[in-house]
Order: structure tokens, then sequence, then C-alpha cells
């Protein structure tokens, strides 16, 4: 759960000078990374000739912070209604000590309530997901932002490097002002993130490389590599693929798999519920006009691959 840059509070750090991380761990475009084959992750939305899309980072764990903010909130506000209706069926044995001390509960755990929906918002007040478009027509990079506007930059001018998120790394892409020395703006490539090991970080290698090759290389060069497409484009998921999105992070070989996934289904559960309720008050994104103008696809294109090559239940 890697919320940085979209969590209340977890701004990416920008109006900054490129620091000495950000340039030992750079990813050059014009460079091919020995890694393992590119790899997709669950980020396709589609991919075609002209244009990539991909989902943001945060779209494979949405669900949890609804799950977990939500259920402080309704604990504290349920213990609150706990307490009114307590004071109100014994008035007349309340005395003064115990109307101060209902009172400081009410503000207390009304209080909790109230900051955890907030905190839990960024799941469920805005979109579905934040889609990143790649079009390797025009070389253009289109990221939609948390608030629906669109972020657009030239593929060779972002500042793509690796950085963390807690412990975890991820591909980052930083936008620079005309000094291209000052950070402006940053956003997070791919979905794929992991510690700093000899498994992980070869594996984030080849995220990288799969965004890489499709822009410098072309679509042949990658769509073998994609298994599967998320059936997001114009529409809600549903209840089972949120399931199986959440799943996939619990999902190992043998028997630390199976442990696995005996631990976390009743969470995955759950958490889907919450999931399936954020995405259904949150809105559909929708890209600007002239956006969709320079991102048309032929009805012919040899590389249109998208859900439709999912099993039907994962349509």
């Amino acid at each position: 759960m890697h919320y940085q840059g979209i969590a209340p509070g977890r701004p990416f750090p920008v109006d900054r000078p490129l620091n000495r991380r950000d340039l030992e761990r750079r990813l050059f475009q014009s460079e091919r990374i020995d890694a393992p084959d590119p790899y997709s992750d669950l980020s396709v939305i589609r991919l075609t000739s002209v244009y990539l899309e991909i989902v943001d980072k945060y779209y494979g764990w949405k669900g949890w912070a609804m799950f977990i903010f939500n259920a402080v909130a309704v604990a504290a506000l349920c213990f609150l209604l706990f307490v009114v209706v307590t004071d109100i069926l014994h008035m007349r044995q309340v005395g003064t000590a115990d109307f101060f001390g209902s009172g400081i509960a009410t503000v207390l755990f009304g209080s909790v309530g109230v900051v955890a929906l907030h905190l839990g918002r960024f799941e469920w007040g805005h979109y579905t997901h934040y889609p990143i478009r790649l079009n390797r027509k025009t070389r253009m990079v289109h990221v939609f932002r948390k608030d629906g506007t669109v972020l657009s930059v030239p593929w060779d001018e972002v500042f793509f490097t690796l950085d963390r998120d807690g412990g975890f790394w991820e591909i980052r892409g930083h936008v620079l002002e005309a000094d291209r020395e000052t950070v402006r703006e940053t956003f997070a490539l791919g979905t794929f993130s992991t510690l700093d090991n000899h498994e992980g970080m070869p594996m984030l290698w080849a995220h990288w490389e799969f965004f890489r090759r499709y822009m410098e290389d072309g679509p042949e060069a990658v769509a073998p590599f994609v298994k599967q497409a998320l059936p997001v484009d114009g529409k809600r998921e549903s209840f089972r693929v949120g399931y199986e999105v959440l799943a996939s992070h619990f999902r190992a070989p043998g028997a630390v798999g199976a442990v696995l996934a005996a631990i976390g289904w009743p969470i995955i559960a759950v958490s889907s519920l919450g999931r399936w309720v954020a995405m259904r008050l949150s809105r559909i994104p929708e890209w600007p006009n002239e956006i969709e103008e320079v991102n048309r696809v032929d009805a012919d294109d040899p590389y249109d691959i998208d859900a439709r090559i999912n099993p039907p239940e994962l349509r």
C-alpha cells in the first residue's frame, strides 16, 4: 500500500533540485537494460500501434484504505451512537460528571470518525483510476491528475529515475523546469514496486523496459508480454476483477503461496467489498477531446490489445 503522491499529507517532493539519488538511479530512454523479459505487471488497459494506456500505481491497492479508514470511522461512530443512546435512556440518572464525560466522548469519537472518513476519501471521492498514456507517434506522455486535469509532457524531456515510497522502490518521472535541474512535477510510472533486493530490482528494471521498449522499439517489442489487460476503459471494474487484482499481491509459488492465500483470503474478501464501494463512489476518468484526437487508432490496427484477451469473467 504505497500512497505517496495521492494520500493527504503525502505529496511527491517538488520545487526542489534533483538530488544525488535521482541522479544515481536515473533511467535513460535511449539505453536498453539487460533484465528479465519486459514485465507489464497488472498495468495495461490498452496497447495499440499509437499509444499504450496503463493504470496508476494506486489502482492495484485501491480498497485497502477504504476498508481500514472506514472501519475505524464506523467503529467510532457506532460507539458515539451508543454513548448518546445510553445517555438518553438514562437521562434522569446522568450526573454532571457523566454529562461532561459523555460530551468529551462525543467530541473525541466524533472527531475520530470524521478524520477517518476524510483520510480515506482519496480512494472514493475522486476517480476510479488515474490513467497514463504513452503515445509513441507524438512521443508524448499524458498523465491524468487527481483533480481531473491532464499533464502532457514530451517523453524525451521526462527525467525518469527510481525512488522510494516508504521502503519500496518504484519508477518516477520528474518534469523539470527550464533549468533542467528543478523538479516541477512528479508522477509514478507503472504499478510494480519492490524492496531493494536481488530479485525485486531486476523485475523493476524489466517493468521500466516494458514502457521504454514500447516507446523506442514499437508495440511488436512488448505485445507478446501482455497476458491480461484491465477492463476499465470507460467503465468500472466488476467485483470479480477487483478481487483478483487485490489477490494478486498475495500470490506466490509453492507452499508460501498456499499459506499467503489461506491467511489473506478473508482480508482480501472484505477489502474487495470496500474496493467495490469505492469504485462505485468514484468517477470514471475521461480524456479531453484534444488528447483523444491525437490518440486515434485504425480499425485494422494489428496491435490493438485490451480486455478482450481476458477470460470472459474478467472482461
